[in-house]
């Protein structure tokens, strides 16, 4: 510990942190039960919180500096936070690749099933003109 005067409290550091990862872990919760509804507000949530950590006094280093001041019982337990919130932001990220991914598997699913996706009626198939297949194919 140094012996400088933190420029944060404990508390006012904790309740800083403790509010990015409800954010983070709310947008998680939401991301798991596939909930649309709540989806677009859990990801403005996360950003505003996302952004007030580039936006902390100093940057993201004094965070670094301030969350070292503290005696190594409230570092250790700063530091557990950050630590969960950005594992948290790690799987967030994941979720919402793997959601992508399902999208476009279920748009593919449904772009097959249309009646274009098939031999018409007249057993031509789509996208043919006289016998040639358009250019488009």
């Amino acid at each position: 510990m140094t012996d400088s005067i933190p420029s944060i409290t404990f508390d006012g550091l904790h309740a800083f942190l403790e509010k990015i990862d409800t954010a983070v872990r709310g947008l998680r919760t939401a991301l798991e039960a596939n909930d649309m509804d709540r989806l677009p507000s859990a990801l403005e949530l996360t950003n505003l919180a996302l952004d007030s950590i580039n936006a902390y006094p100093g940057g993201v280093e004094k965070l670094r500096a301030d969350i070292n001041q503290f005696p190594e019982a409230q570092k250790e337990q700063l530091l557990s936070l950050l630590n969960e919130t950005s594992t948290n932001h790690q799987i967030n990220g994941e979720l919402i690749r793997l959601a992508m991914q399902r999208s476009a598997a279920m748009q593919s699913f449904i772009a097959q099933q249309a009646p274009s996706a098939t031999y018409g009626s007249d057993g031509g198939v789509p996208g043919s003109v006289g016998g040639v297949l358009s250019r488009k194919v």
